[in-house]
């Protein structure tokens, strides 16, 4: 595996090993601004999210705001993200706010059901509402006095631990990782789906 460069900013990244190493550096930031007492720390300043179902549907509302042409976001090519613009998606969802759409989130999509980005933006909607339920169920588990040290369905309950997974298992090397290439609507959901249970 090749070494990673340091990623501070969407612009450096031109390849999966730099996606991972921007992500690595977000997962570091937001978890500075998630426990820094100060709200003007510059950290929490930065990232209007502390969970993860609320950083998702700040996603929904960029990717309906580019459906619409309020707001054209960095694609590479044939109107594919590429890392370069996924790292750019993921630089404007952390200051946008979250926009619940009840439609949305019953879609129920599956990742591989996604090729577009308006599919994109029903399985973000999908994964915003999995993990909130999972999270009732969660406090309820602990409100009955049962045990829920496991959790539910998601491997991780805080933002910067899924955006840490996330980097782990896009960095790893696979066979599965050849699906990740070129960088397409559908390869972003399955490292969605991925991250969901990567530990």
């Amino acid at each position: 595996m090749p070494v990673s460069r340091n990623i501070d900013s969407w612009q450096q990244v031109e390849s999966r090993q730099d996606f991972a190493a921007y992500l690595r550096r977000l997962a570091a930031d937001c978890e500075q601004a998630c426990t820094d007492q100060g709200p003007h720390s510059p950290a929490a300043e930065r990232w209007t999210h502390r969970s993860i179902n609320t950083f998702l549907w700040g996603w929904v509302r960029l990717l309906g705001s580019r459906i619409d042409g309020t707001d054209l976001l960095h694609e590479q090519a044939s109107g594919q993200p590429g890392w370069q613009g996924l790292a750019y998606h993921l630089d404007i969802v952390r200051a946008t706010p979250p926009g619940f759409n009840c439609a949305l989130a019953d879609s129920g999509t599956a990742p591989d059901e996604v090729d577009t980005v308006r599919d994109l933006r029903m399985y973000a909607a999908t994964l915003a509402s999995d993990f909130a339920r999972d999270e009732r169920e969660r406090q309820a588990k602990i409100s009955r006095g049962e045990w829920a040290g496991d959790g539910g369905s998601w491997a991780h309950s805080t933002l910067y631990d899924w955006l840490g997974a996330w980097a782990a298992w896009v960095g790893a090397n696979s066979p599965f990782h050849a699906q990740l290439e070129p960088v397409t609507w559908r390869s972003v959901a399955l490292q969605l789906s991925v991250a969901k249970i990567y530990e």
